[in-house]
């Protein structure tokens, strides 16, 4: 046993034998267990007391327990020790955290732009939208990823956490509301993907978290990338039988099989060329969102392996990458802060 366990033994024992209330003590020391340790180790004593101060002398008998309020606290603050507090590792997972945001936030963008220009595109040709019903709902989703996009690239990340929380709830509402087919299959996916970058962006960037403005050029790649896709899509081409391949093409030639291949291709560069763990994590995790929301598509049909095929294929060669991005981003993450001998609680 610890020096710091023996004292924080004997204190309670004191506190037992005057009968003082013990269980609240418990309850917060408890929840502060979501700190790390070397945090615990320097702020918990300091934290507890403040806590028992706030809350008054009640005996056990009526199960006292720590507010919600002070629950959240303590989550939202442990929140922004993990993600950027003291020391290295917290500091490379909050730039991960962040960089899955931006990442996330531009997929989401990415979709956005497609979605606007190929209804600007039907309605210029007097053709029907497919898949699109006449709600407006569709186009503010759109339109909100893209500022949040936008907002957060430029260091407004204030703003762009309003709109981005906005454009998931539109989102979920959307997917909430599609088809029976779409709900069994599609739809956990997409809820993740119109979850995680909000929520990364909460996390992400709190008050410790360091100011970035990236420049306008890197807020273009989304759009660059997805204009084709569109005139692609509108193309006059018979699909029959003899244009199979195009076919498989035009299934690789979508937002999200763009997503995928550049995410591949980020994958392996970073794994060539050295890139900080940080940037390794966050392009994992972008895989897994991605490789979720392409496995419904290669689900095997039969008949129809000119569509499923390649999308196992992007499948596959988004678990080879993740794989070894995932293992050498965890071994060159900095040493974790360690507490101080002695104040460990």
């Amino acid at each position: 046993m610890t020096a710091a366990e023996s004292s924080s033994t004997e204190h309670l024992e004191e506190r037992v034998d005057d009968s003082e209330p013990v269980l609240l003590e418990r309850r917060y020391r408890a929840a502060l267990r979501l700190l790390p340790a070397s945090y615990r180790a320097e702020r918990e004593e300091e934290m507890v007391a403040a806590f028992l101060e706030m809350s008054g002398d009640v005996p056990d008998e009526r199960g006292p327990r720590p507010r919600w309020g002070e629950l959240a606290s303590v989550a939202a603050l442990a929140v922004r020790v993990r993600l950027g507090g003291a020391g290295a590792r917290a500091a490379a997972w909050g730039e991960t955290v962040r960089l899955v945001a931006l990442l996330g936030l531009a997929f989401q963008a990415m979709l956005g732009v497609y979605g606007l220009v190929g209804r600007a595109a039907a309605a210029a040709a007097h053709l029907p939208t497919p898949g699109a019903a006449t709600s407006p709902i569709p186009v503010v989703a759109d339109v909100l990823w893209i500022v949040a996009f936008a907002a957060a690239m430029r260091g407004f990340t204030g703003p762009a956490k309003v709109v981005a929380a906005a454009a998931g709830a539109v989102s979920l509402l959307l997917i909430g509301a599609g088809p029976a087919v779409q709900l069994t299959l599609a739809a956990p996916p997409a809820a993740l993907m119109a979850s995680v970058p909000p929520l990364a962006l909460l996390a992400g960037f709190h008050a410790e978290a360091p100011a970035t403005v990236r420049p306008w050029r890197l807020l273009l790649p989304p759009v660059a990338a997805t204009l084709p896709l569109v005139l692609l899509s509108w193309a006059p081409v018979p699909w029959d039988s003899a244009f199979e391949p195009l076919l498989a093409l035009s299934s690789l030639l979508s937002p999200d099989g763009i997503a995928t291949v550049a995410c591949a291709v980020a994958g392996i560069v970073a794994l060539r060329r050295g890139w900080a763990p940080s940037a390794r994590l966050a392009l994992a995790a972008a895989g897994l969102l991605l490789l979720a929301w392409r496995l419904p598509m290669a689900w095997p049909v039969p008949g129809a392996e000119v569509l499923w095929g390649p999308a196992a294929v992007l499948c596959g060669v988004l678990v080879t990458v993740i794989v070894p991005l995932v293992v050498t981003g965890t071994r060159l993450l900095p040493p974790e802060r360690r507490a101080k001998p002695g104040r460990a609680s």
